[in-house]
């Protein structure tokens, strides 16, 4: 296998294993994402002092750069994976195996996920292996570049449906959690009178002392 398509196969292995992750876990919960689920763990684990010094730098650009820089390791693995495995798929099936298994773990040990929230980084090492696979082989057997683009197009397009289904589904649980927004108390009633309505028994009370006053005179 040339080194070129190696490196392909193992990068495009990488990304559908991150993009069948995040389409999952947009209905079963975002934070089911492997992908999320790696990088909070990695914000967890940081020492106090790297995460002040990260806030310093970065501001709240912090956790951005930290899934940035999470998302160019992975590229270099997969690339390194597929390299690896120019004459044999075992090394990046293993890697692959390997990586599954770390989503698994960083997904089930989230407080803030459900029971469903494994069948995303299972999604994802099933993906992963299976693009690898089959990429792999197919390349052996002088597969055609349009192997390589159908393949980045799913799983580019998986991605992106998984980023917006999720958004979409946070909003909407947002919503459901808030409910109904009411004041805690209510504004009082105005109980001012019309100037007219209290001077009007003052005025006739005076007519009537008047008169009273002049009967008996």
């Amino acid at each position: 296998m040339k080194p070129v398509k190696a490196a392909l196969t193992g990068l495009l292995a990488i990304i559908a294993a991150l993009a069948a992750g995040h389409l999952v876990a947009a209905f079963v919960g975002i934070s089911a994402s492997p992908y999320l689920a790696v990088g909070n763990a990695a914000i967890d684990l940081t020492p106090s002092w790297l995460k002040d010094f990260a806030v310093t730098t970065f501001g709240t650009y912090d956790k951005l750069v930290l899934l940035i820089g999470m998302a160019l390791v992975l590229a270099g693995i997969g690339v390194a994976a597929g390299l690896a495995s120019r004459n044999s798929p075992t090394p990046g099936s293993a890697v692959a195996i390997l990586l599954g298994l770390v989503g698994v773990a960083a997904v089930v040990t989230r407080p803030d996920v459900g029971q469903l929230a494994v069948l995303a980084p299972l999604a994802s090492l099933a993906a992963g292996l299976y693009v690898f696979r089959y990429l792999h082989k197919e390349t052996e057997e002088n597969g055609s570049r349009r192997d390589f683009l159908v393949t980045a197009g799913l799983a580019v397009t998986a991605g992106v449906a998984g980023q917006l289904l999720g958004a979409r589904t946070d909003v909407e649980g947002s919503r459901r959690a808030v409910g109904a927004i009411t004041p805690r108390t209510r504004r009082p009633r105005s109980r001012s009178t019309p100037t007219s309505s209290r001077t009007a028994p003052r005025a006739s009370s005076r007519a009537t002392r008047t008169s009273t006053g002049s009967t008996r005179r």
